[in-house]
């Protein structure tokens, strides 16, 4: 009896090395697939902060800045040629269009102010912004404001 014990010890042995074998490799899986959704979830924040660095550089850069001062002073003379055409316009009904449209710009002109950064404007334009702009609106009291519009 005591061989067939002695084989049964191993045998036994042998199914709990197997069954830990099993039990190990299936954890080792499960804690890896869980590692990389962990992985993944941290990259995709890393990524998604990159972007908004990436994002606020792009809105900061010499070209996006150049653009914005070259709108700033289109606009400010598509203002200046509206405010022209309302003085020598006699229609009411041209006059409302002309002049919701000048505000219209203006309050583009007054937002790309406000998006400038690093040089300041050229001294006319800065001139303009002052008079007529507020934290990227309109500003009361400037001739081109609308009440109830920015």
């Amino acid at each position: 009896m005591g061989s067939q014990d002695r084989a049964a010890g191993i045998a036994v042995g042998w199914l709990f090395g197997i069954i830990g074998g099993l039990v190990l490799i299936g954890g080792l899986i499960i804690g890896g697939w869980q590692a990389g959704w962990w992985f993944s979830v941290h990259n995709a924040q890393r990524q998604g902060q990159i972007n908004n660095i990436e994002a606020h550089n792009i809105r900061n850069g010499y070209s996006n800045q150049q653009t914005l001062r070259e709108q700033i002073s289109t606009q400010i003379g598509n203002v200046d040629t509206i405010t022209t055409q309302i003085a020598a316009s006699h229609d009411k009904g041209l006059i409302s269009a002309l002049t919701a449209q000048r505000a219209a710009i203006a309050a583009t002109v007054c937002q790309d102010v406000s998006e400038v950064t690093g040089d300041p404007l050229p001294a006319q334009e800065a001139q303009w912004a002052t008079a007529n702009c507020q934290a990227g609106n309109v500003r009361p009291g400037s001739a081109y404001y609308q009440a109830g519009t920015p």
